[in-house]
């Protein structure tokens, strides 16, 4: 299984930086056209697609991607906390999900735990786990 990170340059650096010291084999993509292009070439095997979104128009570029995310174990980092975009989030299933101001080291160990678990079909990653939202 692979990591796929999506961030654009300047934007969740301290998640990015967690990431790849970690999982040293991340592909990073800062374009939007890079990520699906990536997403639409599954001959590189499973990917664990981390995507941050650094703004609310970032996240709704996202959300235009939804039919795309549907088979793939997504972790996504949202801009902010309000309920709209925490309502949103959800809607694109992910495996989890978090805020871009939380910690980055979690965000990597969590992808850590999901690279050791045996590669069942994809459709076995719909579980999802979530933060309590205050």
């Amino acid at each position: 299984m692979q990591i796929l990170l999506f961030a654009r340059d300047g934007v969740g650096d301290h998640i990015r930086d967690a990431v790849i010291r970690t999982i040293p084999e991340t592909e990073v993509c800062s374009a939007m056209g890079s990520l699906v292009s990536r997403i639409m070439n599954p001959s590189r095997g499973p990917v664990v697609a981390v995507l941050i979104a650094g703004s609310r128009s970032e996240f709704a570029e996202i959300q235009l991607m939804k039919w795309l995310l549907r088979d793939i174990c997504t972790v996504l980092i949202l801009p902010d906390r309000d309920a709209d975009t925490v309502s949103a989030g959800y809607d694109l299933h992910p495996r989890f999900m978090r805020c871009l101001d939380d910690d980055g080291e979690e965000i990597a160990a969590v992808l850590c735990n999901m690279l050791c678990r045996p590669a069942p079909d994809q459709t076995a990653w719909r579980g999802m786990s979530y933060p309590k939202w205050s």
